[in-house]
This record gives structure tokens, sequence and C-alpha cells, in this order.
């Protein structure tokens, strides 16, 4: 196999509580996460040297997809051409940086014979969330990330919506350990980093007064800005959709049973 397309979808956070600091001073993390129906897509090629191009144009060496791509290269001396197709909103909370390292990841697997088990420890490198989003589906993740146990959710029907860009994870975390944040106590959908987000960018909230408005079951999805609300059926998803004006992102979306889906290999 010379070259393999993929579509990566996206995460969202169903519950995300935090149980600790770590002496390393990363947050001890218990989520419940599902994959959803929004997705990057990512085509990759066996190559001389190693690129990232991100709708057209060349990315820098801070971007998850090149650090993952340099580690692989590290360790296993493996060069691809990756080109990807945006579709995951950016600041979201939707695991949109982590997808497309994620989905790098995954396609030098296919290209080149490593086992997934073998890219673990790299994955976590660049993120928390890379792990559980090369496999995707619902899980529950602890710990730093590296704790993934599979769970089944039944499935949902969903709107996502992005009032405005959010602000830093690393700042959200930072007010969180000021201010604290939202418990779990029993709650079926809940946030614990949502405080600190809203504190740092109250206009993220509006997205949850408009969702509000149509269903009671609304939260906030990884470090935000983006809200999910959970509906019956796609009519009364719909309907909601449409009374959303002014939105950098708003999608009605469903879950999905896998992170990654392959589009060709040849």
């Amino acid at each position: 196999m010379k070259r393999i397309s993929i579509k990566v979808n996206a995460k969202i956070n169903l519950s995300l509580d935090i149980t600790g600091v770590r002496e390393d001073g990363y947050h001890n993390l218990d989520m419940l996460m599902s994959s959803v129906d929004v997705f990057d897509i990512i085509t990759a090629q066996k190559s001389d040297k190693s690129q990232v191009t991100m709708d057209g144009q060349v990315v820098e060496a801070n971007n998850t997809a090149v650090k993952a791509l340099a580690l692989l290269q590290e360790k296993f001396n493996i060069a691809m051409n990756v080109d990807i197709v945006k579709g995951i909103p950016f600041s979201a909370g939707m695991g949109g940086s982590s997808a497309d390292a994620s989905g790098v990841f995954f396609c030098a697997s296919k290209l080149f014979g490593i086992s997934i088990g073998e890219m673990m420890p790299l994955a976590l490198k660049v993120g928390c969330d890379v792990p559980y989003m090369i496999f995707g589906g619902a899980a529950r993740v602890q710990g730093v990330g590296e704790i993934i146990t599979p769970v089944e959710i039944q499935p949902l029907t969903l709107v996502i919506a992005q009032k405005t860009v959010g602000s830093s994870t690393k700042d959200i975390y930072k007010k969180y350990d000021e201010a604290g944040g939202e418990r779990a106590e029993g709650k079926k959908y809940f946030n614990a980093l949502e405080r600190g987000a809203v504190m740092l960018n109250p206009q993220i909230a509006n997205a949850k007064t408009d969702l509000l408005k149509f269903t009671q079951s609304v939260f906030m999805t990884g470090s935000g800005s983006a809200y999910v609300g959970v509906f019956d059926n796609d009519e009364k998803a719909q309907q909601c959709l449409e009374s959303l004006q002014g939105y950098v992102f708003c999608k009605l979306a469903h879950t999905k049973p896998q992170g990654i889906e392959i589009i060709v290999q040849e």
C-alpha cells in the first residue's frame, strides 16, 4: 500500500471530571467520550521527506500532526506526505488537533505495518486525547488519557453549537485550579472545566442559553467552546439548528461507533 485516505471523527465529552492533580502538574481525568460524525479528511502517502499540509497550506512545527510525524520518523525512520482537509472546528473541545495526530498514527500503521500498540506511547506524548481518538467510539477515558475502556451507549442525536472561539486549554485548566468546577454528583452530563471556561470567555455560554430553549440536556464538550444539546429525534434537533444565528459552527450530528473510517487505500 502506498496511499491511504481516511475520515477522522471528532469527539464529544458527555462527561468530564477531574479527580486530582499529579506531581508532574497534569490533571487526572475521568471522562465519558464518544465519536461524532463531524470529521477531518486525511490523505497520506509514503515519501522520502515528511510534510503536512492543511487546507492547502504547509503547517508549522507546533502542529500536532507534524509532532506525530516527527516522533514516528525518529522511532521508525519513516516519512509521509500528509494532507488534511479540516471539517472539525478549531478551539471547540471536539478534539480537532488530536484527531489529526491520531490520523497520522493510523495512516502510518497501515502504510508501514506498524502496530497501533507500538505507537501508543508516542500518541500520548502528542496529547492526552490522541490514543482515544485512534479508536474512538464510546469509551471511558481516565488518567491522563492512557486508560481507555470501551463502553456501550445508546445512539444520540445532537446539535453541536460553537458561538465563539474559546480560550486556550492551558488557560482553562489554570482557571480550574484557581476557581474549581462543577462536580459530577450523579449528573448524566457535566463538565468540570465549564466554570473556568465561561469565566475566561462568558460569550461561549450564549450557546448553552440557545440550546436550553429546545432541550434540557446541554453540556460543554472538552475545554470548550462548543456546547452540545441532546435531542429525541432529528426533527426536534433540526428545529433547534434552524434557530441558531451568527454561530462559528453549528451542526446536527450523531454519535459514531468508531473514530476513524477508511475512504481509500491503494
